[in-house]
């Protein structure tokens, strides 16, 4: 759908925009060849069934897909225990049985329920031990074929196979009862999706949603015998011909089908031999289509609110509690994720870079504009709403469940949260506070004066709780280099408007501290690389990220200040520090050649900070973890003794991202636009293509654009156009991708954080 159309027939992304299905990866394995096929259960009895959870199970006779009967769980999902997250389910029994040969498992599965829009369920299969998560949503009042491939998982010795699905609670426009008929429990073998490595056998790699027309444009494929490859328009009129370009990388060889020189604009797809890519565009703004599609996903995010097909109005009677007593009401803003938690963090970010993107488009296009003037409040609203004044705020929200927004006589409210004090997250709110003012002081002058003084409050706790080492019990210890980074930004932000000196020289400082934190000299390693950071300025721990992204503050705080203090004496400074990273990142940046990937990280095996990764709780202890992460630094490419770089981030459980690769790529927009560097603004797109298609599985990473998208781990909501997951994970210790079927949270999980960023390099990026 062209994006005219697109703005216009979802109300300027008001109405929730639907996918077309057969764009989506799932039809391309409902449609898979079943090769050879067993049934474990078929529904008919009892007795090798366990029940665990607060339901009841029978065999019912009317219900039915395949079999002559179904397993029916009934159950009550209107509960209030909710830590930890409540579910109920069977584990269904069998002798034990090497089911290696089969690779895919297969269930069918209805679920009858009134006033829900989807249901999440967790399933497991493997050896006992190793089985494997796969998590759906499913849809209610229809039969709903669950697969997943199980390649990769060890299947010898299986025994038993759990199904359960998770109590979401009861929304007011949902009756409580909820019944699950389970009829067929198979295993398949098809022929397996290609999940891990860099290989691209017969698919062709590319960006989904296009190229810019005075950008690079380049395809990617691994092998061809074809002299030539033909750019066709939609009306199959050839209308450009190049010639395969073949090159050889350490992670593979491929052929490039290099169309640059190819500059109008309009809908086209290229073919070589007998492959043929979809369609896509060329055009001044080819990324159009998938902002418009995250502004829906946004949309779908809010909280508070009545969304149509999604939610009724939510949380409502759900409060942060200061230590003292006070409390504010949290709903509002977004919901963070699929579990509809709320971070203050990703809020403020989220806000920040449409405020960002808003003022970028407000004298080209004013339906974008005002679109984005919109969803930009949603966000200050709630950071204003919730902070307490005295640097605590509503920080870390878990609803956990839906709930029916009764106010009881006896507990007025259902508390999700405490309230905490943290720099970092004062700074981030200040930062966006403050935009927020600049944009909002014609439109609204009111609240933009609002947004003003609380940017000011914000700010002043942030320097208090810097200065004293404050930081969050859910985040740890403060990031030197991260924090002051976003602290020199709030202050720049703050200086610019009111031109008061004592916020530029806060800012002196943290720049001060931003650069402390940066490897500035080439260090004695057998291939010497400088310009990344560290967290502290004793240079104690190498700055890394497993999963959320924070690497553009440093940047973002040295680019601001430079930008509204351009005479001052320490701008040589910061802008020693930003060619630093501007030099870090060309060194770095043809080290995933073709798919010009920027690598994750600098690690050094002594150098890892275990308090900043995320720890599952079966592994046994920080010292296991920490050799885990040994273990992946070591895979990576070696620049000295104990010094390596990775191609992905490492991490022990948070695999996925899109968020770290999305927070440098922002720190490089950045740098393209403050150093007029066409060489990194290539580099910074060439990030959004990977995202978009440009990848070894061919699939587009945002749901409803492009095509071969994987459905995400929803959870309470149904499946959101424009919906960015954690991003694309890596499988054990292989520095490499791995994009399996499967569908699990730390990887497949829609999120705001990760599309907040996407917006945030689309502000650079757009025209």
């Amino acid at each position: 759908m062209k994006v005219e159309e697109l703005i216009k027939s979802s109300l300027a992304a008001h109405k929730e925009m639907k996918d077309d299905f057969s764009n989506c990866a799932e039809k391309r394995w409902q449609e898979k060849k079943v090769l050879k096929r067993k049934v474990l259960y078929s529904g008919q009895n009892l007795e090798n069934v366990t029940l665990h959870g607060q339901a009841t199970i029978e065999i019912d006779q009317n219900v039915k897909k395949n079999s002559q009967s179904s397993l029916l769980i009934t159950t009550n999902t209107k509960i209030e225990n909710i830590s930890p997250r409540p579910s109920c389910g069977v584990v269904i029994n069998f002798p034990e049985q090497d089911l290696s040969e089969y690779n895919r498992v297969s269930i069918w599965i209805y679920i009858d329920a009134v006033g829900y829009h989807n249901f999440y369920f967790h399933f497991t299969f493997g050896n006992t031990g190793e089985e494997v998560l796969h998590a759906p949503s499913l849809l209610p009042n229809q039969w709903n074929h669950v697969i997943w491939e199980v390649e990769r998982i060890h299947r010898d010795k299986v025994k038993k196979i759990s199904i359960t699905p998770f109590l979401i609670g009861c929304p007011p426009e949902a009756e409580p009862m909820l019944k699950v008929y389970i009829d067929e429990v198979a295993v398949e073998k098809v022929e397996a999706d290609y999940d891990l490595g860099w290989e691209l056998q017969d698919r062709i790699a590319y960006c989904h949603s296009g190229f810019f027309c005075d950008a690079e444009k380049i395809a990617v494929v691994e092998k061809t015998n074809s002299k030539e490859f033909y750019l066709y328009d939609v009306e199959n009129k050839v209308v450009f011909t190049g010639k395969p370009q073949r090159i050889t990388t350490d992670i593979g060889n491929f052929h490039l089908l290099d169309f640059s020189e190819f500059k109008n604009s309009g809908e086209y797809y290229l073919q070589i031999d007998t492959r043929k890519t979809k369609p896509f565009v060329i055009d001044e703004n080819p990324y159009l289509s998938s902002l418009w599609k995250s502004m829906n996903f946004l949309r779908l995010l809010r909280c508070g609110e009545d969304i149509p097909g999604v939610h009724s109005a939510c949380h409502l009677n759900c409060r942060t509690i200061h230590e003292d007593g006070r409390s504010v009401p949290n709903f509002g803003g977004w919901h963070d994720a699929g579990d509809v938690s709320q971070f203050e963090i990703c809020t403020a970010e989220m806000a920040h870079a449409i405020i960002d993107l808003a003022l970028r488009v407000k004298e080209s296009d004013q339906v974008l504009y005002q679109r984005l003037l919109e969803e930009a409040k949603v966000g200050i609203n709630w950071l204003l709403r919730t902070s307490f004044g005295d640097g605590n705020r509503a920080l870390a929200v878990s609803y956990r469940i839906w709930r029916d927004n009764i106010l009881t006589p006896d507990n007025q409210t259902v508390i999700c949260s405490t309230a905490e004090n943290g720099p970092f997250e004062n700074f981030c709110a200040a930062a966006a506070e403050a935009l927020a003012y600049k944009l909002f002081k014609e439109e609204d002058p009111v609240f933009a004066d609002w947004c003003l003084r609380t940017a000011k409050v914000d700010f002043h706790y942030g320097q208090k709780g810097y200065e004293a080492g404050i930081y969050t019990k859910r985040w740890g210890p403060s990031i030197v280099a991260q924090t002051s980074g976003e602290g020199a930004l709030a202050a720049a932000e703050l200086y610019a408007i009111t031109k008061d000196e004592q916020y530029l020289n806060s800012g002196l400082k943290y720049a001060d501290d931003v650069l402390a934190c940066q490897q500035q000299d080439y260090p004695e390693w057998d291939k010497p690389l400088r310009g990344f950071f560290y967290e502290d300025p004793l240079h104690q721990y190498l700055l890394s990220y497993e999963h959320r992204g924070y690497e553009q503050t440093p940047i973002q705080g040295l680019v601001r200040l430079s930008e509204v203090a351009p005479n001052h004496p320490n701008s040589l400074k910061w802008k020693k520090g930003l060619e630093l990273y501007r030099e870090y990142i060309l060194t770095t940046c043809d080290l995933v050649a073709p798919y010009n990937l920027l690598p994750g990280h600098v690690y050094h095996l002594d150098k890892i900070n275990i308090n900043h990764f995320t720890i599952a709780r079966t592994i046994s202890s920080p010292e296991k973890a920490l050799d885990i992460l040994k273990s992946q630094v070591k895979t990576g490419i070696q620049l000295a003794e104990n010094v390596y770089l990775r191609r992905f981030p490492i991490a022990v459980t948070r695999r996925g991202f899109h968020a770290t690769l999305l927070s440098k790529t922002k720190a490089v927009s950045l740098l393209a636009q403050f150093f007029k560097d066409k060489k990194l603004y290539q580099i910074a797109i060439n990030q959004l293509e990977w995202i978009l298609g440009k990848n070894p599985f061919a699939s587009s990473g945002m749901y409803g654009e492009g095509y071969n998208y994987h459905p995400l781990y929803v959870a309470f909501s149904g499946q959101m156009v424009g919906a960015l997951p954690v991003g694309i994970r890596t499988y054990e210790d292989f520095d490499a991708p791995y994009w399996p079927t499967i569908n699990n949270a730390v990887y497949k999980e829609i999120w705001g954080h990760t599309t907040g960023k996407f917006l945030w390099v689309l502000a650079d990026l757009i025209k």
